[in-house]
């Protein structure tokens, strides 16, 4: 019998190849989407997840005050995970991460290193970290040692380092400040971990030398702690809830756990405090989740929709079988088999069209993803997707086809017009989810465009950083004074952070402060030149100035941002604040710019004026069409003061764009799929329109000889579709509005949703249907009614 069904199936999709086309193709597509997608899903959410401890694996997170709100960080203090382990006896261990760069000499060599951290040793277990060299149980217990992932191994000791009996015990300076020996060697972190590094320091170091940083105030470090068996969390969470008030008792801060399993794809802190490593958002994983499956529910109802739409075809079928004793369950199969063998057609030719996308996929998404067919997690998956699609999208044609009586369909007695309204449903239905994603991906387009364009409140055109490695560092007035004696540039600025997305946030004290209340604020050591270069605007008072030797020792800017949380309102020059132990005055206030991504709102900044200091980098503002002689100029001045470290510069326009990198590949990709999701739907309204127009061609045989126009047939063809249309372009806008207003608030800075985006996008729609539909119906308008009523 199965056999006999089979046969039945394979010569019916055989007998109707546009029918058996049309839905391979949509079905095809849709699972080469789909398997794209669920590759994409799976390889985010499998991040952490190796880690055998993974489910008892938690990182300590602060919820902070900042005035009447409240702001979740991931950095907490250096002394805490000690204590946790000595308070609390559900912790089994607990393990400090602090970031770290600089360069390391060995021998005559130097290497700059940024993925570079301090960690205490009972990391290696907590994270199962194989040492392929030294001894795991003593690796970082002293202040001195510090491991190499094999990739840093293979770097500093050449391809043969597992054979070189003299790679433990090595010495490699950091910084010209600070020996560091050789205790192991670490296996390269898997790609699909939040933690990522090169190098790990001893934390003890950290401990012992570090006076400043490693107190009760500080927020420098993570700190992971590991639960027995069996541990209650919700309990736990609320004990440790207000531990820090038991070693800094003035603080109204709290603590709170994060599962490892949530650090990559739920991490959304203030203050840009979770930097560190890989990280990704739950947000998109959703996005890609749900435009796969609109995909993949377009294509079903494609199938459905030619399916019912060509049940008058098969109706004698089904009465003659019927008559010889076919049970109607006997049909359901039949059609369900048929069904179930397109789908798995389809889902063969799929996984090819994702093989050959894989590659513009991977670019497109940042990732290294292939697909293993051979495996057992695929194979299963691809059979579950083939049965399920295939009963799912036959389930209704299959009862519909099955339940008409013999009597009346061998008498040409049946309703030609059966399942007409759930069809047309259906078209609303598909058309309205192409409408949301065309909706979707212009208004993303034209958030991404905003933010690109946007005023961020100073000069980016010509803008060039330049980092300031090794000793550099020191002489940085000296290097800037050769910068600006060139021909090629226009000024520089020495200061300790760039435009770009700039951290570094500490607690300040101000004239006129309540009790209770504090906030943290971001900081830059700036030169008298930053502002000038930068192509900012005072709102108050003045620059820093040479001239004023108070500058340097208690001068202080800040941005309106500051000035309003101060509850300076008019003017704030010459009030006193208390930053870094040192009181000053406020010597001016300049506009609010953007030093972070425009998802935050301008947080409340303090621009320091300490030339005797460390500068990081120098902002270079070159004259017009004169870049690559200026970077020419800064190789060569750089050269001459730093010959270990290696010059790093880049374009600050450039950069700033960099911060939107996983935005704009959404928008790509959802771009594509919504063309995608477009392309289907119209398979499907082409194969009923052609279905329509064969069952009507004796009337339009019959109208053609009466005198009926081209033009009046392609109307009557395509008139009742593309109404169909224009329902799920209202029913699509109020949709797409909710959502992407939903998406948008994640923005503090952002644009209106403007009522031309849905008339276009509605447009573009109606359009590509009336393109699609009118192709069919006037093919069919233009043929010969004595043919057409002579088939009759």
């Amino acid at each position: 019998m199965l056999y006999n069904y089979l046969k039945i199936a394979v010569r019916t999709l055989w007998k109707n190849p546009l029918y058996s086309l049309l839905n391979i193709a949509g079905l095809a597509l849709s699972i080469a989407c789909c398997t794209l997608i669920a590759l994409y899903v799976w390889d985010e959410w499998n991040f952490d997840r190796a880690n055998p401890h993974a489910g008892s694996i938690y990182r300590i997170v602060e919820d902070q005050k900042q005035g009447d709100e409240w702001f979740k960080v991931a950095v907490t203090p250096g002394p805490l995970a000690p204590t946790l382990k000595s308070d609390y006896p559900e912790v089994v261990q607990t393990a400090r991460l602090g970031m770290w760069s600089g360069i390391f000499k060995l021998g005559k060599q130097s290497f700059e290193e940024n993925e570079v951290y301090f960690a205490d040793n009972t990391l290696l277990s907590m994270f199962d970290m194989p040492l392929l060299k030294g001894n795991p149980k003593t690796a970082l217990l002293q202040p001195n040692e510090m491991l190499l992932t094999e990739t840093m191994a293979r770097k500093y000791f050449g391809a043969d380092w597992q054979k070189n009996p003299n790679v433990l015990g090595q010495t490699l300076r950091l910084n010209n400040e600070t020996d560091y020996i050789v205790a192991g060697v670490v296996q390269d972190r898997p790609y699909n971990s939040h933690l990522q590094f090169d190098v790990l320091l001893s934390f003890e170091h950290v401990v012992k030398n570090d006076k400043w940083g490693y107190q009760w105030s500080s927020n420098s470090y993570y700190t992971y702690v590991q639960l027995r068996e069996g541990t209650d969390v919700t309990a736990f969470n609320e004990k440790i809830k207000e531990h820090l008030k038991r070693y800094n008792p003035s603080t109204e801060t709290t603590l709170a756990l994060q599962p490892l399993t949530d650090i990559y794809l739920y991490s959304k802190f203030a203050f840009n405090t979770d930097s560190w490593g890989s990280r990704s958002d739950i947000l998109y994983v959703q996005i890609f989740s749900i435009v796969g499956l609109i995909v993949l529910l377009i294509a079903g109802i494609n199938f459905v929709n030619l399916s019912t739409a060509r049940s008058m075809r098969r109706a004698r079928e089904v009465g003659v079988r019927k008559t010889i004793g076919a049970q109607r369950w006997h049909l359901v199969m039949q059609f369900l088999g048929e069904s179930v063998l397109l789908t798995l057609v389809a889902a063969l030719v799929g996984g090819m069209i994702a093989t050959a996308l894989m590659p513009l996929f991977n670019e497109l998404s940042g990732k290294n993803l292939s697909i293993t067919y051979a495996s057992r997690p695929f194979l299963l998956t691809m059979g579950l997707l083939v049965v399920g699609i295939g009963l799912l999208a036959g389930l209704y044609p299959a009862f519909l086809l099955s339940s008409f009586k013999p009597a009346k369909v061998l008498k040409g007695i049946f309703n030609v017009r059966s399942g007409k309204a759930f069809r047309q449903s259906l078209v609303v239905g598909q058309f309205a989810l192409s409408v949301i994603l065309i909706i979707c991906t212009m208004l993303v387009y034209r958030q991404l465009t905003f933010m690109q364009q946007k005023d961020l409140g100073f000069d980016k055109a010509q803008l060039l950083y330049v980092r300031m490695g090794g000793q550099l560092k020191q002489k940085a007035l000296l290097f800037k004074q050769e910068l600006e004696n060139s021909s090629h540039v226009q000024k520089a600025a020495a200061t300790t952070a760039t435009l770009i997305n700039v951290g570094n946030e500490t607690n300040i004290e101000w004239e006129g402060q309540q009790k209770g209340d504090e906030f943290l604020i971001t900081q830059m050591n700036v030169d008298e030149d930053f502002i000038p270069t930068v192509g900012m605007k005072m709102r108050q008072g003045r620059n820093f100035s040479p001239a004023f030797t108070t500058d340097s020792i208690s001068g202080f800017i800040i941005n309106e941002a500051a000035a309003w949380r101060m509850g300076y309102t008019s003017n704030a020059v010459g009030k006193k604040v208390t930053f870094w132990g040192q009181t000053g005055n406020i010597v001016g206030v300049v506009k609010d710019f953007h030093y972070r991504p425009l998802n935050v709102p301008i947080a409340p900044l303090i621009l320091r004026y300490r030339p005797r200091e460390f500068y990081f980098n120098m902002l270079v503002k070159t004259k017009p069409g004169q870049v690559a002689n200026a970077l020419q100029t800064i190789a060569q001045v750089y050269k001459r003061y730093e010959t270990e470290s290696p010059l790093h510069t880049g374009f600050i326009d450039q950069e700033l764009d960099r911060q939107y990198q996983r935005e704009q590949r959404t928008a790509r990709i959802i771009l594509y799929f919504s063309g995608l999701a477009i392309l289907i739907a119209c398979l499907g309204l082409f194969g009923l329109v052609a279905f329509n127009a064969e069952q009507r061609m004796k009337e339009i045989g019959i109208r053609k000889v009466l005198g009926a126009s081209i033009a009046s047939i392609v109307s009557l063809l395509s008139s009742d579709l593309l109404k169909l249309v224009l329902i799920a372009v209202l029913v699509a806008s109020p949709v797409a509005w909710w959502v992407m207003r939903t998406w948008l608030q994640g923005f503090a800075y952002r644009i209106d949703m403007a009522w031309w985006v849905f008339a276009l996008a509605g447009g573009m729609a109606v359009l590509i249907a009336l393109l699609t539909v009118g192709f069919q119906s006037i093919k069919a308008a233009l043929m010969n009614p004595v043919i057409t009523l002579k088939t009759e």
